[in-house]
C-alpha cells in the first residue's frame, strides 16, 4: 500500500472522528434543541425537571413525540414555551385532551410585543404586557372570567386553572418557573407543584417543539442509544472494504515461468491414503478411528451392528462407511 492511501485513510478518519465529536459535543447539554425541552441541560432547557420528577417514587416521567391521542388518561401534560397563537389556535384539541381525564398545563412564551386578541374568544382569557420592567413579570393576565387564579404577583395574574370535563387546563403566563435554572434554585417548587396537580404520571410534549418521531430507521436506532453500534458497525465495514481493496502483505513477486505448480491438500491426503492404507483395510481403519474416540458406544446394538458391517464390507469401503452412517444415525434402538 503506497503512502498516499494510508495517509489518505487517516485523513478520513480524522475527519469521521472530528465530525463526531463535534456532534457529540452539540447535543451533550441539548444545546440543539429548543429553548424549555425536556432534552435540553443547559439553563434555557428543562431536563433538570425531568430528571427530578423521574426520582420520585411512584411517579412515571415520560415525553411524548407523538399525537395527543398517545397521552394516558389520569396524567399531566406539559406544554413548556408555548407559543401564544399555537395555543388559541389548538384550543379545541387541548379541550378534547382534557376531557379524557388529563390534565393540561400550558406556560407560555413570549415578549412585550406579544399580541393575543385571540384568547380572548378562544380561552376567555385577557393577556397582557408590561414592558416597564423586565424584571416583573412582563407577560401576564389581565383578566380571567371563569378561571381560578393559581399564582398573582399583586394585580397581574400569573396562572389560571379550569375544568373541562374529567380533566383540567392549567395556564402560565410565563415558562421560567419550569427552567433548568429554577429547578436548580429550588425556588419555584410550590409552584410547580400546582401545576402538576394529583397524577402522578407526568408526560412532557416535545412534539410541539418540533421533535417528532419519523418512524425512520434512524429515529429507532436513536431512541435506542444505537448511535454508538452503528457508528462501531460502518467503521468494521470501512476496514473489511479497505481489507479487501488492498492486500496485505504485499504479494510476492512474480516467479519464473518454468516453475511447477504444488498439489492441494485434498490431493495430498488422497496420495497418502493410497499409499498407506489398502482398499480393502480402508472401511476397517475409518471404523477403528472412530471407536478410539467413541469408547462408551463400543458395545452398544448399533456399534456391534456397525462392526458386522465392516467385515461384510471389506472390498466396498465406501459403501460399507454409508451403511455404518445410516446404522450410527437412526434414531431409537435396532
Amino acid at each position: 500500500m503506497s503512502r498516499t492511501t494510508i495517509f489518505g485513510a487517516l485523513l478520513a478518519a480524522g475527519l469521521v472522528w472530528g465530525l463526531v465529536s463535534l456532534l457529540n459535543l452539540e447535543f451533550e447539554d441539548g444545546a440543539a434543541y429548543p429553548e424549555y425541552s425536556s432534552l435540553r441541560a443547559d439553563p434555557l432547557g428543562s431536563k433538570l425537571l425531568f430528571d427530578t420528577l423521574a426520582r420520585v417514587p411512584d411517579a412515571t416521567v415520560t415525553r411524548n413525540f407523538g399525537t395527543l391521542d398517545d397521552v394516558p388518561s389520569a396524567a399531566t401534560l406539559l406544554f413548556l414555551a408555548t407559543r401564544v397563537d399555537d395555543f388559541a389556535d389548538s384550543a379545541d384539541d387541548l379541550r378534547k385532551v382534557a376531557d379524557r381525564g388529563v390534565r393540561v398545563v400550558v406556560a407560555l412564551h413570549g415578549d412585550a410585543k406579544t399580541r393575543a386578541e385571540s384568547l380572548i374568544t378562544s380561552w376567555r382569557l385577557v393577556l397582557a404586557t408590561d414592558g416597564s420592567s423586565r424584571q416583573s413579570h412582563p407577560l401576564y393576565f389581565s383578566d380571567a372570567p371563569g378561571w381560578t387564579v393559581l399564582d398573582h404577583a399583586g394585580p397581574k395574574i400569573l396562572a389560571v386553572e379550569k375544568t373541562f370535563g374529567k380533566g383540567s387546563v392549567a395556564v402560565w403566563s410565563e415558562s421560567d418557573d419550569f427552567a433548568n435554572e429554577s429547578t436548580a434554585a429550588g425556588d419555584r417548587f410550590d409552584t410547580v407543584t400546582k401545576a402538576l396537580g394529583p397524577n402522578i404520571r407526568i408526560v412532557f410534549d416535545e412534539r410541539h417543539f418540533g421533535i417528532a418521531e419519523s418512524g425512520s430507521v434512524v429515529a429507532l436506532a436513536r431512541h435506542f442509544h444505537f448511535t454508538g453500534l452503528a457508528l462501531g458497525l460502518g467503521l468494521c465495514a470501512a476496514l473489511l472494504l479497505w481489507r479487501n481493496g488492498a492486500t496485505f502483505p504485499p504479494p510476492a513477486a512474480a516467479t519464473s515461468a518454468g516453475t511447477l505448480a504444488g498439489r492441494t491438500s485434498h490431493a495430498g491426503l488422497i496420495t497418502l491414503l493410497r499409499r498407506n492404507i489398502p482398499r480393502e483395510r480402508l472401511a476397517a481403519q475409518c471404523w477403528e478411528e472412530w471407536l478410539a474416540g467413541n469408547r462408551r458406544e463400543a458395545g452398544s446394538p448399533k456399534a456391534v451392528r456397525a462392526a458386522a458391517l465392516v467385515q461384510q464390507g471389506a472390498g466396498r469401503p465406501l459403501e460399507t462407511m454409508r451403511e455404518i452412517q445410516s446404522v450410527l444415525q437412526a434414531k431409537g434402538e435396532l
